[in-house]
């Protein structure tokens, strides 16, 4: 369950619903928002105030706030974006101290907004805003979530290295074996949901992490209705990439958490059925030349039935456990009334019966 933070904990600027100025900053006419953006921002002073003017471009003529969820950067983000809302009242800014993480950011942001189709896209500029307004008519047409696809046809990654769309295949092909519904990109950060599916599922999210879609696309109804558009994933011109092992361990937690979530038994069998193949492989791979090489089985056979012979012991008390070229190891115990004493032994051909050291 994503806990209920107290207000106290987050600072606010920008105007609400029941505002009636709201929109009429630029000019539109409305007094109702109907999309909400989240804008999750850490140290992206750099790239706001340039995003927020293809935001505008883009959404001319479309009902929209924008919240920009900040995590107390050190750049002071937060405060730049509280300038710019001073003469953009479609702004608001939510400061987060003590918390960090863009999917708990994206949740609370959620969380917050006025509108009816809930939007989410990255602050450092390599997300379109242009694809905005498709997003949003997605919804508005009965999509219960619309995301900017990589993946589909149309879509692409800007300047990205070979070691990079491999790392990104691997992930998205993970990502797919906890998402409910059969989507192209999980690992998208650029989606818009509807407001009554958000609300449907949000006890239910652990957002952890960075990657906000997957933890939804887990969560929610089979046959949901989803929607892709193709996305053109654009390069970073400024700021740094986020992307750490940090990021890398979260998802995989992620990952675990969803898998779990969503079959505990099946994990259950899947983890004891494969510490059940190490175990047996391991001894399968100790015993192999017994197996692959007729020779070395008759001269096993052989030495054993000699050495219990000679000892007086029962072939049904040794237990081989390691089979080699030069000789072999195994246990001995005798079974009997009282605890039965098991000892190791070792045989070379060439020096006889030692005692395991």
């Amino acid at each position: 369950m994503v806990p209920e933070e107290p207000v106290t904990m987050m600072r606010m600027r920008g105007q609400y619903r029941d505002d009636p100025g709201l929109g009429l900053g630029l000019g539109l006419g409305y007094t109702v928002f109907v999309l909400s953006l989240i804008l999750p921002t850490f140290n992206e002073a750099e790239s706001l105030p340039e995003l927020l003017e293809e935001i505008e471009t883009a959404l001319h003529g479309t009902p929209f706030e924008v919240i920009i969820v900040d995590d107390d950067s050190p750049d002071r983000t937060w405060e730049l974006a509280e300038t710019l809302s001073e003469n953009r009242p479609y702004v608001r800014v939510l400061r987060r101290m003590g918390r960090r993480g863009l999917s708990s950011a994206v949740v609370e942001g959620f969380s917050a907004a006025q509108g009816d189709v809930l939007a989410v896209m990255d602050s450092d500029g390599q997300h379109d805003p242009a694809l905005l307004p498709r997003l949003y008519a997605a919804i508005q047409s009965g999509a219960d979530i619309a995301i900017g696809s990589r993946y589909v046809s149309g879509g692409s990654v800007e300047g990205w290295a070979h070691a990079r769309h491999f790392a990104s295949f691997v992930a998205t092909a993970c990502a797919w074996l906890v998402c409910t519904n059969r989507v192209r990109d999980p690992m998208s950060g650029y989606f818009a949901v509807s407001r009554p599916v958000f609300a449907d599922i949000r006890d239910k999210l652990r957002p952890r992490g960075f990657k906000i879609l997957l933890e939804i696309l887990g969560t929610m109804p089979r046959r949901s209705r989803v929607q892709e558009i193709p996305l053109i994933f654009r390069l970073r011109t400024r700021g740094s990439s986020k992307l750490n092992a940090c990021v890398q361990t979260q998802f995989f937690r992620q990952m675990l958490s969803l898998l779990w979530r969503r079959s505990a038994w099946h994990i259950v069998f899947v983890c004891f059925s494969a510490v059940l193949c190490v175990l047996l492989g391991i001894r399968a791979w100790n015993l192999h030349l017994l197996y692959l090489d007729a020779g070395v089985r008759q001269q096993v056979r052989q030495s054993l039935e000699s050495i219990t012979e000679g000892k007086g012991w029962l072939m049904s008390d040794v237990a081989l456990r390691h089979v080699r070229r030069d000789g072999f190891r195994f246990l001995y115990r005798r079974h009997g009334r009282g605890e039965d004493h098991t000892q190791c032994y070792d045989f070379f051909y060439s020096d006889g019966l030692q005692t395991c050291t």
